[in-house]
């Protein structure tokens, strides 16, 4: 019961850190592009990263935890990272590339994350793969911009 209740809040942390990243990247691209349809695009995703990031914060309070998120250090590397590669470029194709490349990335932390913790309650996994079904999308919808 120790196991499931530990893969249970590992798994919503992974997460948790998962969302944290795509909101955080968005809230960081949004102001760079002026394409009404990318931006509405990024504006979809960013709502639904906040609305799954919600949902595991709730699930990981419900097992009587509370969520870390991205450490700090993350924030900034990835801050610096976007910074970086939008500086002589803020195209929309580079953005979408960036955030495809991100989702892709996205989509292999949950099926690690899910594979790390095999007793996670099925909540706990339905909620991950969710975030992995949309990790998933975002990357097929950002294709239409590259």
């Amino acid at each position: 019961m120790e196991n499931q209740k530990n893969d249970n809040l590992n798994l919503l942390e992974a997460v948790v850190q998962n969302t944290e990243m795509g909101k955080n990247t968005l809230e960081q691209i949004l102001p760079m592009t002026n394409d009404v349809q990318f931006k509405a695009e990024l504006l979809r995703q960013r709502n639904i990263y906040h609305q799954l990031n919600q949902e595991a914060h709730t699930a990981i309070e419900a097992c009587g935890g509370s969520a870390q998120g991205q450490s700090t250090m993350a924030k900034l590397n990835t801050k610096m990272g976007i910074g970086l590669k939008t500086l002589t470029d803020k195209s929309t194709r580079n953005l979408a590339e960036m955030l495809t490349q991100g989702s892709g990335m996205g989509v292999v932390d949950c099926v690690k994350s899910c594979k790390d913790y095999p007793n996670a309650a099925p909540g706990a996994k339905r909620l991950a793969q969710r975030l992995q079904d949309f990790e998933e999308d975002n990357r097929i919808q950002l294709e239409r911009f590259l």
